[in-house]
């Protein structure tokens, strides 16, 4: 992969040394290590998710908070609480997941890959506004663990609409 056609906010050294590479709405490359696809699905995938929506990264991040998945100094961060408050907590969890033709057992899967990674490499295609805007929110949960490899400009990673 040429990540000379990315946006990033790390190196090609970083994606190479990360235990989990996370495809978003791009098209998988075949990796010697642990990857996700979401927005399709691929046979050497660990964990497959077919449908990507705007929503689906809140579900993602609903779940980490329930599960804490998430970096512990964010426990005592109010931009944080609010975004749990205001956002998280709105979002309908079995609605989502069935929205997203997957299982508990697959999102549950994704995060215990994210879980257990020390650093993690998020290659995202070209995804909607609002999409691309609720999964900087998911990233900011493991920020300093992941690095973003984009075909868009990347946004500045913070809590949606807080």
């Amino acid at each position: 992969m040429d990540i000379k056609n990315y946006y990033t906010n790390r190196d090609a050294e970083f994606l190479k040394k990360s235990d989990l590479v996370i495809f978003w709405g791009e098209k998988p490359t075949k990796f010697p290590k642990n990857y996700a696809v979401i927005g399709g699905n691929d046979e050497f995938s660990r964990v497959d998710i077919p449908k990507r929506s705007e929503k689906l990264p809140l579900l993602l991040a609903r779940l980490a908070y329930v599960f804490e998945i998430y970096d512990e100094s964010l426990k005592d961060n109010e931009e944080f609480e609010d975004f749990v408050e205001i956002v998280l907590k709105s979002v309908r969890v079995k609605q989502t997941i069935q929205k997203h033709t997957t299982t508990l057992e697959e999102v549950a899967g994704l995060l215990y890959l994210i879980d257990n990674a020390k650093k993690i490499s998020l290659i995202i295609g070209e995804i909607g506004e609002e999409e691309m805007e609720n999964l900087m929110s998911f990233v900011k949960m493991f920020e300093k663990k992941a690095g973003i490899f984009s075909k868009m400009p990347l946004v500045d990673i913070e809590f949606y609409g807080i």
